[in-house]
């Protein structure tokens, strides 16, 4: 078998590698670079997303807090509306007892305080005990008299008691109005706080948003980088394809150069060499000596 090979095809195909191996080097660059600004724009979103994270996490503590204290307040509010309705049942209990104090003090007849009904009671009755000259008309002007004195006192003393018990309800009344007054207070001081933390829930949820917003612009930029990579890469493979092909021809040609090259010196071992050669492309079986007269010649 006769091969011509020429010269001009293998420097050809040899400059053809070496402007590919060049474009690959320039591609690799390129492909490297987009690594860098890849990592850099990944670097950043992942920072980013970070930052989301830690102003959520910090939405949702000042959210809590908040919700702690509208609890507080709810509890706060239960009390002063259990107050409300003990003060209801005080203010009906005044009413009653300032009513009964002014049916008994209209019922009085005399313009005496009870000490000196009391002084006119024993005297009269003293005069009962020691007279013993008494007139039976005497006897019963003074038994009305105690009668009537006696029944004054009673008016009086239902009048203080009833004046007592409206005095001491008026006392509740204060307590329980001071205790409201101080649950009022205590709301409006956790209800200002409740706001204030929902206000830094609010804005922190609102931070937390707008950084996501640049989160995803830079994963956004992520994704393109990564696209053009692919392109880059599909280059980059093309470009090693190429190497190869020209690669494989390119040793074919300097194989048939020395094909050539040891018929020419009448080399039987070498002819040897290339038939097994031959038979090695065509998926023959060889034998040992054919496979070393392959290694001695640098033909696989």
């Amino acid at each position: 078998m006769q091969v011509k090979v020429d010269p001009e095809e293998i420097k050809r195909i040899k400059a053809e590698i070496e402007s590919l191996e060049k474009e690959k080097k320039e591609v690799q660059a390129k492909l490297d670079e987009l690594q860098k600004e890849l990592n850099i724009w990944i670097q950043k979103r992942d920072e980013k997303n970070n930052e989301v994270k830690q102003l959520r996490q910090k939405a949702r503590e000042f959210k809590a807090k908040r919700d702690e204290i509208n609890n507080q307040i709810q509890e706060l509010k239960k009390n002063r509306e259990e107050i409300n309705a003990k003060l209801d049942l005080l203010y009906q209990e005044i009413l009653e007892y300032r009513t009964k104090r002014d049916e008994y003090n209209q019922l009085r007849r005399l313009k005496m305080p009870s000490e000196k009904i009391q002084e006119r009671i024993e005297k009269l009755e003293w005069e009962l005990q020691t007279n013993p000259t008494i007139t039976p008309e005497r006897e019963k002007q003074i038994v009305d008299q105690i009668q009537v004195l006696a029944t004054e006192l009673e008016i009086i003393q239902q009048a203080e008691r009833f004046h007592q018990k409206l005095q001491e309800a008026r006392k509740k009344v204060e307590s329980l109005k001071k205790a409201r007054r101080a649950i009022s207070m205590e709301i409006q001081k956790l209800a200002n706080q409740s706001q204030q933390f929902h206000e830094q829930m609010i804005k922190a949820f609102n931070q937390a948003d707008e950084v996501k917003k640049e989160a995803d612009g830079y994963h956004a930029k992520v994704i393109e980088i990564r696209d053009k990579m692919k392109e880059v890469r599909r280059e980059l493979r093309e470009i090693e394809r190429k190497i190869m092909e020209f690669d494989e021809k390119h040793k074919e040609l300097i194989a048939y150069k020395m094909v050539a090259r040891m018929r020419a010196r009448k080399d039987s071992s070498f002819e040897k060499a290339v038939e097994a050669l031959e038979k090695f492309k065509r998926g023959e079986k060889l034998t040992l000596d054919e496979l070393l007269l392959l290694q001695r010649y640098n033909l696989v």
